[in-house]
């Protein structure tokens, strides 16, 4: 080889040093500025700031294969269980628009938003996926559904039940612990609520007194409904002896059904006429004949018109009993002395 060509050789060697040289500066160049401006870059401007554990990511497993543009924006078109995990099989049916529910932190402790669930209630709240009907919880109909009586703020807190959705009679759900039942001072009864009340208020009972047991005053006391008035006839019958399941008035005639009642008078008696203290024991003018005639109509009796043997007049003693005493035929009473009768 003569000079020439080892000069030139040497030219050629030194040049492509330098070239190589000068690559490597670049490229260590290039290289620093990348990463500077990975650092340096505001996500933000994307329209997709990397907020919780978004932040923490590796750029790569979000912009695969290194492609930046077309990225996905929305929740679901990354979360699909292929980029990144997505709705278990159990999740409800619902949109997705993930953070309506969830935030970048974590999946857990949803801030659940009903608006986004198509799938009827029951569907998640059965006791699996949501909490769901109680072992207390009323009997319902197969058609009915949470929203029925429920709202999507608070199970606890019932606007109304609607009686349409409910099955099974009253006192299967008001007995006192799945719902209100029968205050210590109900009446006695083994009817049905709905026999009195309706569904919209226990107050206004249409009251039927064919389902009630036991006697008047047992409910009509005062206390758990209306009682005697403070004037009222003193006495220890029962109220339907006088009035009626209709009405307290007008009073239907009173029966007497006592041994000792004489009679139903023909002249107008009134019961002030012998219950002078307003009360059901009788004042008897001449109590020492009660319960008989005479214990009234001692001033009545004439002695010389009451003769007996030996046309001696008889003490009214003997007669106290004015209309079964004498007057009579073959042991008959010939009733000359009737209480119903216009006159002596």
């Amino acid at each position: 080889m003569n000079q020439n060509n080892s000069r030139l050789i040497g030219i050629m060697t030194t040049a492509l040093y330098l070239l190589l040289l000068s690559g490597s500066l670049l490229f260590v160049n290039s290289s620093t500025h990348a990463a500077d401006d990975v650092e340096s870059f505001d996500h933000f401007t994307t329209g997709f700031p990397l907020t919780g554990k978004h932040q923490f990511l590796d750029c790569s497993s979000c912009h695969i294969g290194g492609m930046f543009k077309g990225t996905p924006l929305e929740c679901y078109l990354c979360h699909n269980n292929s980029r990144a995990p997505g709705k278990h099989p159990e999740h409800m049916n619902s949109s997705n628009i993930c953070d309506d529910c969830h935030t970048t932190d974590t999946w857990l402790g949803a801030r659940f938003d009903h608006s986004g669930i198509f799938s009827p209630c029951e569907n998640c709240h059965n006791n699996s996926i949501a909490i769901g009907i109680s072992p207390s919880h009323i009997t319902i109909t197969a058609s009915s559904t949470c929203e029925d009586c429920h709202n999507t703020i608070t199970f606890s807190r019932v606007g109304r039940v609607d009686h349409g959705s409910v099955s099974g009679s009253c006192d299967s759900c008001h007995n006192g612990v799945k719902a209100t039942g029968k205050s210590p001072q109900h009446v006695f009864t083994i009817a049905q609520c709905d026999n009195c009340h309706n569904t919209n208020t226990w107050r206004g009972a249409r009251f039927d007194h064919t389902y009630a047991t036991g006697l008047c005053l047992s409910c009509h006391n005062g206390s758990i409904a209306t009682g005697k008035s403070t004037t009222h006839f003193v006495t220890t019958l029962d109220c339907n002896r006088c009035h009626t399941t209709v009405g307290w008035l007008p009073l239907p005639h009173f029966t007497h059904d006592s041994p000792d009642y004489p009679g139903d008078h023909r002249t107008g008696v009134l019961c002030v006429d012998c219950h002078t203290t307003n009360n059901q024991v009788i004042a008897w003018p001449f109590p020492a004949y009660q319960p008989e005639c005479a214990a009234c109509h001692t001033d009545d009796y004439v002695p010389d018109s009451h003769k007996g043997v030996g046309d001696v007049p008889l003490p009214i003693s003997d007669v106290a009993d004015c209309s079964g005493s004498c007057h009579l035929t073959g042991g008959i009473q010939s009733n000359e002395h009737r209480a119903s009768a216009g006159s002596w």
